[in-house]
């Protein structure tokens, strides 16, 4: 447009220069052709003038074209009826309206609309498609039981309000089995658990009926079959059909009821999922299992030590998903991966992102990259939003084919790439549903008879390498195509509707911490309850005589010798408290270090030596294992092993695993205020360390101080650069720990220091603010594994190379 005005104006010149060449000629001119020149004239006034008015126009026009280019900004004076609004971003381009409610009640037809770029906010639609223009808040409903076979209930309503209750009872020869009174929730959920009137007289147990459903009647022989159905406006999750099989057990997932605008609970969600997760690992204890053999744990993933993963992750890139929510999407996915990888057990990432057509993230072929746990996050904080462009549909499709693609490429080499050992996750991540491509489902199927698996079974309970499962997020869903996607096996769940994606992140932080896991050094992080210096501690405990220490197995306790006595060779009480996050046990026996003597030198003049300062307590009944008490991982172990996931690695490679720095961060539990972090000067950082130690020697004395501080000392403290804190008195006995792939290894136990900081005389220092010479020592477990596998021994595997 700027070229052509150029030109234009190029061309009035031409005509201006003509015009006064002509104007010259009036005084020359002769009668005869002045008038001519006259009219020649007019003529060319006339042009300049339409010339002058073109140049105008064309400048005008560049300029809207220009103001045209300029975003326009949505209104920001929106409403809901009965609540109020807020915007991300104002009304720029992208920005999120929310609607908020009181609580007991939603928005309604939607909670959030965006921003586009012409300055409209998305429309807002009903189920069946029509157009709102009005928002509203709803109240939250809760389905009401409507059908209790052998038994009775009150009120009988389709839909209750928060807060009213439900009465259930049972005709006489039938016993409950469940709640008697259930009270409707804010989250449109229900207290307590389904009721069921029952004789057991059948060969299966009545499968329950969930609220808002009905189901077929009959009676439940073996080979029978139920159906359910959910009133109007719920979908039914789960399985619509079950079988009562030839075990007594029904078939397929449990059925339940879900409204539009009801969501799965994070901690319900997270509890399902690990109950399948945390089987790859110790699930279970071999004692416990051969205790309840006949017992259901909750079914794992039946993948033994060792075994192969490979976890498909696909995330929903479409239109509908802003840069906002996919930015939240990638980090829950990151916690995802991260803690999966903190299980026992050799994985490898797929992620993929779909809109109109899928686009790889990471690719599961490129074994370097997707083994490694920081190749995968690197290339998903890498992976730009915006790459699908204007494609972008939701072909899910599309997604599942890749999969079946890459499930098809191993299996053309199955033994070179463990096809038949390799367990096989589909984790589905989707706002909305497939709009575009074939059915995905179809893909799906294609990928169970990769795997051997056909339409023969009455669930997908016999599909021991393959999961799929799916995270519906937010309102705009089919949930009933999202259902039909998900694996139904017996007593799981594998589809999932979450409010928003910050809750999926929320999910996936906490899935590893299920109570059945009793692997290592395991600890739940970002926990927001008043009990979580509980829960990121399990292995804590308190010692006697202000001392703590630390959880090694079920039956033993490490701590430090000083706790008990002041050398090996005095009479130590036998019988303690120990309290742990559960409960308490008393010990039975207390293994003092024989070299233990802390007035081994004061005959040279040092009052206190704390060389073997370690003890080992037996407790007289197993502490039972959950997210309150759990053991750390000690190196040189078989677990720690497992958990470094070196399975073949020796003792001293641990070491350089754990201690391969000069500085190396680490851990210690204080005594009041839970997690504090101090630094290992190690190599030659060490000297450095521990020549503040020579402060504590007095004279006179012959004590070096290599005899003073011996190398069975691990040195911490003021580290420069940082703020390491100092331990306290009564912190003795407790873990000095690192952590690693997201698993936590005990590497020291602590013992003394050069300054008490808590001391009440103490008033300018505290353990976060010491002096400058504050340093901790601590007992070096690499020093003592002998001792530690001679009395553990039959309790945790150590590494061959320990004798």
């Amino acid at each position: 447009m700027g070229n052509q005005s150029s030109n234009k104006a190029a061309d009035c010149r031409s005509i201006q220069t003509l015009s006064l060449w002509l104007l010259s000629l009036k005084n020359n001119s002769t009668p005869l052709i002045q008038s001519p020149v006259m009219y020649v004239k007019l003529i060319l006034w006339i042009l300049l003038f339409i010339c002058v008015q073109k140049v105008s126009l064309l400048d005008y026009e560049y300029e809207e074209d220009i103001y045209d280019d300029q975003p326009l900004n949505c209104s920001t004076r929106e409403s809901i009826k009965g609540g109020h609004v807020t915007y991300s971003q104002g009304g720029l381009e992208g920005s999120v309206l929310t609607y908020h409610c009181s609580l007991g009640q939603y928005p309604f037809p939607v909670s959030q609309r965006v921003c586009s770029a012409d300055g409209e906010w998305s429309t807002m639609r009903l189920v069946s498609g029509r157009l709102v223009s009005q928002a509203t808040c709803k109240d939250i409903l809760c389905p009401a039981q409507l059908q209790l076979d052998h038994g009775d209930f009150w009120p009988r309503e389709q839909w209750l309000r928060v807060g009213e209750t439900q009465n259930f009872s049972c005709q006489e020869g039938f016993t409950l089995y469940g709640s008697a009174q259930r009270n409707c929730t804010v989250s449109g959920g229900w207290t307590g658990t389904t009721p069921v009137c029952d004789n057991h007289a059948d060969d299966c147990d009545d499968p329950r009926i969930p609220p808002g459903a009905q189901r077929s009647a009959g009676r439940f022989y073996r080979g029978e079959k139920v159906t359910y159905w959910c009133q109007a406006g719920l979908d039914l999750l789960g399985s619509a059909e079950r079988v009562c099989m030839s075990n007594r057990e029904w078939s397929g997932s449990t059925p339940r009821c879900q409204g539009p605008n009801t969501f799965d609970s994070p901690s319900d969600v997270a509890e399902a999922m690990a109950g399948s997760l945390a089987g790859i690992m110790d699930v279970v204890s071999p004692e416990s299992k051969r205790q309840n053999k006949n017992n259901n744990f909750g079914r794992s993933f039946r993948v033994a030590e060792g075994s192969r993963m490979n976890v498909y992750i696909l995330l929903d890139t479409s239109g509908s998903i802003t840069k906002e929510a996919f930015d939240k999407s990638r980090e829950a996915t990151i916690a995802l991966i991260t803690k999966l990888d903190s299980y026992e057990v050799q994985l490898k990432f797929h992620v993929l992102s779909f809109a109109s057509e899928a686009v790889d993230i990471v690719d599961i072929t490129e074994s370097q990259i997707s083994g490694s746990i920081d190749d995968v996050i690197w290339n998903l904080m890498e992976f730009n939003y915006s790459i699908h462009g204007r494609k972008t549909g939701t072909n899910l499709y599309a997604a599942l084919h890749r999969v079946n693609e890459l499930i098809s490429f191993f299996k053309e080499n199955s033994a070179t790439n463990h096809f038949n050992e390799t367990q096989n996750i589909i984790i589905i991540e989707t706002d909305g549903y497939s709009n575009m491509g074939t059915k995905p489902q179809i893909a799906l199927a294609r990928i169970r008879n990769m795997l051997g698996y056909f339409d023969t079974s009455q669930d997908h309970t016999d599909e021991t390498m393959l999961d799929v499962y799916v995270f519906g997020i937010g309102e705009q869903l089919k949930k009933d195509q999202l259902n039909a996607l998900a694996s139904k096996k017996r007593d799981e769940q594998h589809v999932f509707i979450l409010k928003n994606y910050e809750t999926l992140g929320e999910v996936f932080n906490s899935i590893i911490s299920d109570k059945s896991v009793t692997m290592c050094g395991v600890a739940q992080e970002d926990i927001s309850d008043k009990e979580a210096t509980v829960y990121n501690k399990p292995w804590h405990v308190t010692v006697p005589t202000f001392c703590s220490g630390s959880i090694v197995s079920q039956n033993w306790v490490l701590t430090a010798a000083h706790c008990f006595a002041r050398a090996s060779t005095d009479k130590i009480s036998q019988q303690v408290q120990i309290k742990h996050g559960e409960g308490m046990v008393v010990s039975t026996k207390v293994i003092v270090h024989p070299m233990y003597n802390i007035r081994a030198l004061q005959h040279r003049n040092v009052s206190e030596f704390y060389d073997y300062d370690v003890a080992l307590v037996h407790v007289n009944k197993s502490i039972p294992l959950s997210w309150k008490a759990r053991p750390i991982c000690l190196p040189c172990t078989v677990p720690a092993s497992r958990a470094m996931k070196k399975l073949n690695a020796t003792c001293q490679q641990h070491r350089e695993e754990l201690l391969s720095h000069k500085e190396t961060p680490a851990f210690f539990i204080h005594k009041n205020s839970g997690r504090k972090q101090t630094h290992i000067h190690t190599h030659s950082q060490r000297p450095i360390c521990v020549e503040n130690a020579r402060q504590i020697l007095k004279d006179p004395t012959n004590v070096t101080l290599d005899e003073f501080v011996t190398d069975r000392f691990l040195c911490s403290g003021g580290s420069s650069g940082y703020r390491d804190a100092i331990t306290c008195k009564g912190d003795s006995g407790g873990s000095l720990f690192l952590r690693k792939r997201n698993r936590y290894f005990q590497v020291g136990v602590v013992t003394w220091g050069i300054t008490d900081v808590c001391s009440p005389a103490q008033t300018m220092y505290s353990s976060d603010r010491p002096p400058p010479d504050a340093r901790d020592f601590h007992i070096d477990l690499f020093k003592i594994m002998p001792w530690l596998k001679q009395h553990l021994g039959e309790d945790i595997q150590f590494l061959p190379d320990i004798i």
